[in-house]
């Protein structure tokens, strides 16, 4: 599978979405009026789809936003609506994890300094039995530092667009551990077939 393509064709397929939903908010009262309808009932059902209609357009926004810049020393990933920042330096990051295939893909980044974020959340139970494969390697960082506390954060936005943030994680992050997995994903964004 061509990722590049794929990046493409979500977005092309994202685009088509917003300007139907769009026609579709502006043409429902339209035709309403037009039809000569208009009554109490037809006005509430009309409200009721529209705001659902907002609510849908809302959630694929959401899904879809992806937005990253990493330079030398830095990682800045724009993620979900509204945006939430997180800013990680390259450095702090420990361990990257990738999780799921293809649109569903979850990367798990865990960095070894507390932030001043919100998205970024203390190593916990519950993060390991969500995932055990990064609890694993998360008991390996775990070892070679005891006193060391652990935070981690999850991107599950942005679908294929995740495959070039890997890619340029890996690319900006040299000191970083990748699991087995993530570098799997970085392979099949890179074409290299073994």
């Amino acid at each position: 599978m061509n990722i590049d393509k794929a990046i493409k064709k979500q977005k092309s397929k994202y685009k088509r979405f917003l300007v139907a939903m769009n026609m579709s908010i502006i043409a429902l009262p339209v035709i309403l009026y037009f039809s000569r309808q208009i009554n109490t009932f037809f006005i509430i059902y009309l409200i009721i789809i529209e705001a659902l209609i907002i609510l849908f357009v809302a959630f694929e926004i959401n899904s879809q936003s992806l937005s990253y810049e990493v330079d030398t020393n830095k990682i800045r990933i724009n993620t979900a609506f509204p945006p939430k920042l997180i800013s990680i330096p390259c450095e702090k990051i420990e361990l990257i994890h990738a999780e799921g295939n293809n649109i569903d893909m979850q990367l798990v980044l865990i960095c070894k300094a507390k932030l001043r974020n919100r998205c970024v959340k203390p190593v916990d139970i519950d993060f390991l039995k969500n995932y055990p494969y990064a609890g694993y390697h998360y008991g390996k960082l775990k070892k070679r530092n005891l006193e060391q506390e652990y935070f981690y954060t999850i991107i599950k936005t942005g679908g294929y667009k995740k495959y070039s943030l890997l890619n340029e994680i890996y690319k900006g992050c040299p000191t970083a551990t990748f699991t087995e997995e993530s570098i799997g994903k970085i392979k099949e964004y890179r074409n290299i077939i073994e």
